[in-house]
């Protein structure tokens, strides 16, 4: 609380306490010594005053419903939660301080009912602020601090006469006050509330809090944000989530909402006033991306050392005042937290180990079928005329009709295996749907029944090589009969784009684009890419996030960025800059994938000049 000076102790002019005691004149004594003025250690303040009352509980000296309505008790209480300035803080003061309405009543102490409603007023609770304030002032005109809280309330329902009168009471008891002629020209300047509330007692202090100069503006914001309710914005933000609980204020907004065939917690450590402050398009954000932070969140623990995600939950999530997020996993009585700042990026702590690269050498392709079925001694004399690759070893019988072929090439270790069956769960059809160069790639690929599956592993032969054979597995498989695409690097490719890309080794060049898919896809900040296929190469897959570019630029740009990794063979690394040309410098940074699980390299799009 920053509007309450101190001319007398903190806890007001009340009696003594009535019997039993529960503060004695030495706690008195001891909280007098924590104080200076409007500043003091107000935590500390508040340790002591729950410690005092527990111990007195312990040895039997009074209850804790005693402790509870003693007047003396709430008022330092609340002195201690008030200047704390959290909302949490002014939550326990309004808490603790209803318990002694009575005993505040009769002693028609002015300094009870002034902070009680500054509790309830950083509450949200204003119409009840509002009445204990005048009630406050009704009993005791003379505590000039209560017609501060009564003007403002005044001004704030629209009493704007009655506003003007209150800081004319207050100025008659504080001649020439800061505060008062503050308020008085903000209310005749149309101020709202929460404008009001942003103020330090000390001018000097105010004046560096409006210049922009104090350090803990933001946090003081975070508090007057929970005092007024933007319901329009409330009801739009309740319905972007579409939850099916919601309970307000107790002391925050807890919820639960539809989350993949389940229900999922959630919490906004605020209350509904602020919750109301959120900008909307940024809590439909959170509810699109859910998805993919519980991937990247699973990402980021199973990459640390010693932590498992087998059987781990998510749990529930929860918004920070300042928008950063937690995710919470948990199996038993386990449980992992992942943080995330407000932009969605993953908040890594510095001394966590490096998260491990692929390793890379392995490439896998399906040749999707429409009917199963394969004629392998046609392979092995497409495979010789073709590439000069002699296949001698014999067919192995697989179940259900299947059959295997594996075979060594230069060291490497080569397979293909017919599965009589189409891709099992519709994977081939979602996957398809990647592929924005092919608008009849789902549908296609819908009516496979079997699938040809061209394996390489590179042993201990340069990934390009292994890269290399694979292509030429797949073109020899593509003389098959019914083929209807190539499921590989997370999409599926039509046979005359594959083989027209896969040209490039008649001039022996890898080609790349067989290799590696360069998707696209657009989100609210604007169009992204990704690669997939550089894992196999032992590379992170490229991730470049909202962008402004056509499609066609941004597909050149992750091609020209593919092409460097691989013909250079190189490997980004988080923290470094990346350029085209001596200007350029396009940020590097390594986290848990956007598109991908696991992790990925984010590259900066470069800027139109």
């Amino acid at each position: 609380m920053d509007t309450e000076k101190q001319k007398a102790s903190p806890g007001g002019t009340a009696p003594a306490p009535q019997a039993p005691p529960i503060l004695t004149p030495e706690d008195v004594e001891a909280m007098e010594a924590m104080t200076d003025g409007a500043s003091g250690y107000f935590y500390q303040m508040l340790d002591y005053i729950e410690e005092r009352v527990r111990e007195g509980v312990r040895q039997g000296r009074f209850t804790v419903e005693q402790a509870h309505g003693d007047l003396d008790t709430a008022l330092w209480y609340a002195y201690a939660c008030n200047n704390i300035g959290e909302y949490e803080y002014y939550y326990r003061a309004a808490q603790w301080m209803a318990d002694s309405e009575a005993a505040a009543r009769e002693q028609r102490s002015g300094i009870w009912f002034y902070r009680y409603g500054c509790a309830l007023m950083y509450c949200g609770r204003l119409e009840e602020a509002r009445r204990y304030a005048e009630e406050g002032v009704a009993l005791d005109p003379d505590y000039v601090w209560g017609w501060l809280e009564v003007g403002k309330l005044r001004s704030h329902f629209g009493d704007r006469e009655g506003a003007l009168e209150a800081v004319r009471r207050g100025l008659e008891l504080e001649p020439g006050d800061y505060e008062f002629l503050t308020l008085r020209r903000e209310i005749q300047e149309g101020r709202t509330l929460e404008e009001m509330e942003f103020h330090w007692i000390d001018p000097d202090c105010d004046q560096a809090l409006q210049d922009g100069e104090d350090e803990s503006a933001e946090e003081k914001r975070q508090s007057i944000a929970c005092i007024c309710c933007d319901q329009e914005n409330l009801e739009a933000i309740q319905a972007a989530l579409s939850p099916t609980e919601w309970e307000a204020d107790a002391p925050y907004c807890t919820f639960t909402i539809p989350y993949q065939g389940r229900t999922l917690t959630g919490r906004f450590f605020l209350n509904e006033a602020a919750v109301s402050k959120l900008p909307l398009l940024w809590v439909q954000e959170l509810v699109r991306r859910l998805p993919e932070l519980e991937r990247r969140g699973r990402t980021f623990l199973s990459a640390q050392a010693g932590v498992s995600t087998e059987g781990l939950a998510f749990q529930w999530f929860a918004v920070q005042p300042d928008r950063g997020l937690r995710l919470s996993f948990q199996q038993d009585n386990t449980q992992q937290l992942v943080y995330f700042r407000p932009d969605f990026s993953l908040q890594e702590a510095d001394s966590q180990p490096a998260l491990q690269r692929p390793t890379g050498g392995s490439f896998l392709a399906f040749v999707l079928l429409e009917m199963p079925g394969w004629d392998e001694e046609k392979f092995r004399r497409d495979l010789l005329e073709d590439w000069g690759i002699p296949c001698l070893t014999e067919v192995q019988s697989g179940e259900n009709g299947g059959s295997t072929l594996v075979f060594e090439v230069d060291g490497m270790l080569a397979a293909v295996s017919l599965y009589p069956f189409p891709v099992p769960r519709g994977e081939a059809e979602e996957n398809a749907a990647h592929n924005y160069l092919w608008s009849e790639a789902e549908e296609t690929t819908a009516r496979h029944q079997a699938q040809l599956l061209a394996a390489v592993s590179a042993r201990e032969q340069d990934p390009r090589d292994a890269g290399a054979l694979e292509i030429k597995l797949v073109r020899t498989l593509c003389r098959q009969a019914g083929v209807l695409g190539i499921y590989a690097n997370g999409t599926v490719y039509q046979p005359e784009f594959y083989e027209e890309a896969a040209a490039a080794m008649e001039e022996e060049d890898l080609p790349l684009l067989n290799l590696v898919w360069l998707g696209l896809y657009r989100r609210e900040g604007g169009l992204c890419g990704y690669t997939d296929g550089l894992r196999s190469f032992g590379k992170d897959e490229i991730e470049v996030l909202d962008t402004p570019a056509e499609p066609g630029e941004l597909r050149s740009f992750l091609f020209d960025l593919t092409s460097y990794v691989v013909t250079e063979d190189a490997t980004f690394h988080d923290g470094e800059t990346l350029g085209f040309d001596a200007d350029q410098r396009l940020p590097i940074t390594r986290s848990a994938g956007v598109w991908h699980d696991g992790m990925t390299v984010k590259i900066g799009y470069p800027q139109k000049p």
